[in-house]
């Protein structure tokens, strides 16, 4: 493991269990699909940012339901790339975000999460993230707020666990509380640009908005989409 990691956590984009929101409008097989479509996008994303900043690690940490082995899913073919692929441990999302950073940044100085569902998060945020936790002077902890109300992305440079302690997961305030909870242990952040995830039409249809005006990015998620 190298000094900086990157994490993806991700599902297998099988019917049925991913993007469940989407899938009331466009069919359980279809919203997979288009899952799957945002992993191989998030695999280049990441083969983007090892380009700009050699050396950075790649881990995918994955979701899987009771029963399920890493051993029997294509996960290549899925997020194809030089990832060290893992199952989430943990009982809760703050849980399984707070192993799979305990185990990079345990090997390393800073490490990096993001969820799979921002198809065209451009490589640059990661590296604008890398950065800020590497400047001089730096936070211990680094957020990407997302739209609706959450985080898209947490760095670290300092593993500290007890931020996930305490969240309202799935809630409008998960970002609001995140940055109570530092403040009260008295951890520094920094904030990144917002971005907005797709979990429902009215995400897909901005996405769409904003792949029109942009072809460089996402492009399985914008060529499925077309």
């Amino acid at each position: 493991m190298s000094a900086e990691s990157l994490i993806l956590f991700a599902k297998p984009p099988r019917a049925g269990r991913v993007k469940t929101r989407l899938a009331q409008n466009l069919g359980r097989d279809e919203a997979a699909r288009l899952y799957a479509c945002f992993l191989r996008d998030a695999a280049g994303t990441a083969r983007a940012l090892t380009e700009a900043r050699p050396g950075v690690s790649l881990v995918c940490e994955w979701a899987l339901e009771q029963g399920d082995s890493l051993e029997e899913f294509p996960l290549t073919d899925w997020l194809p790339g030089a990832f060290l692929h893992r199952a989430q441990t943990g009982a809760d999302l703050g849980a399984r975000m707070a192993a799979a950073l305990g185990r990079c940044l345990a090997f390393g100085r800073r490490a990096v999460l993001i969820g799979t569902d921002f198809p065209d998060l451009p490589h640059e945020v990661l590296s604008d993230a890398f950065e800020s936790l590497a400047s001089t002077n730096a936070p211990e902890i680094t957020l990407g707020p997302a739209a609706d109300g959450g985080y898209f992305l947490i760095g670290m440079n300092r593993f500290v666990p007890e931020i996930f302690s305490g969240i309202p997961w799935s809630t409008s305030e998960v970002l609001s509380y995140t940055l109570e909870r530092a403040d009260a242990l008295g951890v520094g952040t920094a904030l990144l640009p917002e971005w907005r995830d797709v979990d429902d039409a009215d995400d897909l249809e901005d996405l769409k908005g904003r792949l029109s005006r942009d072809t460089s990015r996402a492009r399985h998620t914008r060529e499925y989409l077309s």
